[in-house]
C-alpha cells in the first residue's frame, strides 16, 4: 500500500476496480454470446482508393452540446460495425447528458463515468443516476467514484444528474446495437 493513503481508500479503489473488471467480464460474456450475422454486417472492403486500408480510418462526428463537446456514432457512421458509441463530458452541476426523462431501449447499454484527469483515479464529481419507470418507482443511484452502469434491454433508466462537481469528468454510453434507438416514459403508450 502506497503511503499517505488510507486502508478504507485502498479498499475502495480495490472494490471499484473489482466492479470494473465484472462489469467488463459481463459486456464480453454477452459480446461473445452475440450472434456471427451481426459480425457479417460490418464492410468488408477496407479502401477508401487512395489507401489499401483507408477506410478503416474514420473521423469522429464531434460536435457542440451545451458548453462541452459530444459525439454519437453508429454503425452508419462505423462501416457497419455493430456497435453505438455516445461521448460526452460532464462539466458543471445539473442535467447531465440530453434526457430529462427515463427511458428505454431494445439493446443492452453500459454507460462510463470515468475522471478526465489522467493523473487522478478520481471521478471528480458526484452522480445521480436513476433507474426505474416514471411511475414514481426510479431509484437514484448516487456515486463519486469511476463507475460503469450496466443497463439490460427494456430497463428504464435516466434522467442522470450531476450533484457535486469538482473536475471535468467523461460520460460514455456503449451499446451493442446497430442503430441507437430510444423510447421516453412520455412515449411509453403510443404504438
Amino acid at each position: 500500500m502506497k503511503s499517505g493513503r488510507s486502508r478504507r481508500a485502498f479498499f475502495q479503489e480495490v472494490a471499484v476496480g473489482g466492479a470494473a473488471v465484472a462489469a467488463a467480464n459481463a459486456m464480453l460474456g454477452t459480446t461473445l454470446q452475440a450472434s456471427p450475422l451481426l459480425q457479417a454486417a460490418v464492410s468488408r472492403e477496407t479502401s477508401d482508393g487512395k489507401s489499401r486500408y483507408g477506410k478503416c480510418i474514420v473521423p469522429i462526428p464531434i460536435g457542440k452540446m451545451r458548453e462541452t463537446v459530444m459525439f454519437s456514432a453508429g454503425a452508419d457512421k462505423l462501416n457497419g460495425f455493430p456497435c453505438n458509441i455516445i461521448y460526452a463530458f460532464g462539466t458543471g452541476t445539473g442535467q447531465l447528458g440530453l434526457s430529462k426523462e427515463p427511458h428505454i431501449h431494445e439493446h443492452d447499454e453500459a454507460v462510463y463515468f470515468i475522471g478526465a484527469d489522467c493523473k487522478s483515479t478520481e471521478l471528480g464529481a458526484e452522480v445521480n443516476f436513476k433507474i426505474g419507470p416514471g411511475d414514481g418507482g426510479e431509484e437514484s443511484h448516487i456515486f463519486s467514484v469511476p463507475t460503469v452502469v450496466v443497463i439490460p434491454k427494456g430497463v428504464w433508466h435516466c434522467p442522470m444528474e450531476t450533484l457535486k462537481f469538482e473536475k471535468p469528468f467523461l460520460c460514455m454510453a456503449v451499446s451493442l446495437t446497430t442503430k441507437y434507438e430510444v423510447k421516453y416514459w412520455s412515449e411509453r403508450n403510443k404504438t
